[in-house]
């Protein structure tokens, strides 16, 4: 790293500010900084090259309350409900003086935070029925311009104290009211004219026809070049704000968003293949020019929360969690990585990843178990279980001792106990 910009990062000044916004429905495969080549994400693209990209966020469950469950209680989806909040993230920082404002789309996630420790909450009531006729006029457009009024006014209102921003949008699980004109330009002469619906769907069922395929994948397309321009405006916003004060800028996605990969389209399919769990991360701090290390390692929405409560109390307050700080890897280039995660369904699924390998329990009555190479069989198409009956074993078993962790409120495992489960020796 950069010595100026190693600087910039480590140097301590008397108070430190956080800005987290979450995108629901956002996959990871979406963006160019992840590999997608199908449409431009310039603005993200761009926010990801002065960033650390966490390469593999991987949810720990497919629904957005375990998704908050984890990224403010630090309580991994294996784990039982726990009563109160005294011990979360957001009570911790509270305790130390840090100020916290939330602002959201989402009323469910308003509700929530009645009992949380926000010293400010803002609802944006947001909705749409038809498509809009430019990208201001959008649910997205709307909610980031009114975010980046408030957020003017939440700077001048932390001026002598640290603070955190969390800012989540409903994304891509919110109207579909891209321009007709951005879904038109995704398609070529020979295809079927672009779609006119604007309601995304929950959970559409044995998909196999390519036009409705594509028209769903065109949709999708063009509200995340909605949302690359409305994040490129934000981040300049957050910039020209804290200008010259210790700020980390945090985007991440809270669920992915099935577009047919497996037979189903929909925010709510719940099976754990990665259209559902791969999530992006970026960690970016303020100002920050020079290009930062990318971590092709695994984590866990819990990292997410204790790498924020890192950057604002130093760790010396870190509560007890199933979350890692990813600070180390920003600040210093070292830490201590995953290469463990789990997720788990609400009716007993569960999968099992490292960096070689994927293991996916209880998604049907004709296929319990499945076993997929990892990274080279990214969509999970090639299922050999049947071929590797020893690794199946092996990460079954590490399945079973991550869920009795949790079971007797041990930590869970960051590493499989046999390396062939990291450096797959095939």
């Amino acid at each position: 790293m950069p010595t100026s910009t190693h600087s910039a990062i480590v140097g301590r000044m008397s108070h430190r500010h956080a800005i987290c916004l979450v995108v629901d429905g956002l996959r990871a495969s979406a963006l160019g900084a992840y590999g997608n080549t199908t449409y431009p994400t310039p603005q993200l693209d761009s926010l990801a090259s002065r960033a650390l990209v966490v390469d593999w966020l991987w949810a720990d469950s497919p629904y957005l309350p375990h998704f908050y469950r984890s990224a403010w209680q630090g309580l991994h989806a294996l784990r039982p409900d726990v009563a109160g909040e005294q011990k979360s993230v957001l009570a911790q920082l509270q305790r130390a003086g840090v100020r916290q404002w939330l602002v959201t789309d989402d009323s469910w996630l308003i509700d929530h935070a009645e009992k949380l420790p926000f010293d400010e909450t803002l609802l944006i009531e947001n909705g749409a029925r038809h498509a809009a006729s430019q990208l201001e006029d959008t649910a997205l457009g709307r909610f980031f311009t009114e975010a980046i009024e408030e957020l003017h006014q939440w700077r001048a209102d932390v001026d002598d104290v640290s603070s955190m921003g969390w800012l989540h949008c409903r994304g891509m699980v919110g109207p579909w009211d891209a321009p007709q004109e951005l879904r038109d330009n995704l398609l070529d002469d020979e295809d079927p004219p672009a779609p006119e619906f604007v309601e995304p769907p929950t959970a559409l069922r044995e998909i196999d026809d390519p036009d409705v395929l594509l028209a769903h994948r065109v949709a999708y397309a063009a509200q995340i070049a909605v949302l690359d321009a409305c994040v490129g405006a934000f981040v300049r916003a957050v910039e020209e704000a804290f200008e010259n004060r210790e700020t980390l800028i945090t985007l991440a996605g809270s669920r992915g968003f099935a577009l047919g990969e497996h037979g189903s389209i929909g925010t709510d399919c719940a099976e754990l293949y990665s259209e559902r769990l791969h999530l992006p991360w970026f960690l970016s701090p303020c100002g920050n020019t020079a290009p930062l290390p990318r971590l092709a390692t695994l984590a866990q929405p819990a990292d997410l929360g204790a790498t924020l409560l890192d950057w604002l109390c130093g760790g010396e307050t870190a509560v007890q969690s199933d979350g890692i700080s990813y600070l180390p890897l920003l600040t210093h280039g070292v830490g201590n990585p995953r290469q463990l995660v789990i997720a788990a369904g609400d009716k007993e699924e569960r999968a099992i990843r490292t960096p070689a390998w994927m293991l996916t329990q209880g998604h049907s009555k004709e296929q319990s178990v499945e076993l997929y190479t990892k990274p080279d069989d990214r969509w999970e198409r090639n299922d050999i279980a049947a071929l590797c009956p020893e690794v199946v074993q092996q990460l079954s078993e590490e399945l079973a001792g991550s869920q009795q962790c949790c079971r007797e409120g041990k930590r869970l495992p960051l590493t499989p106990r046999d390396r062939e489960l990291i450096v797959s020796l095939r």
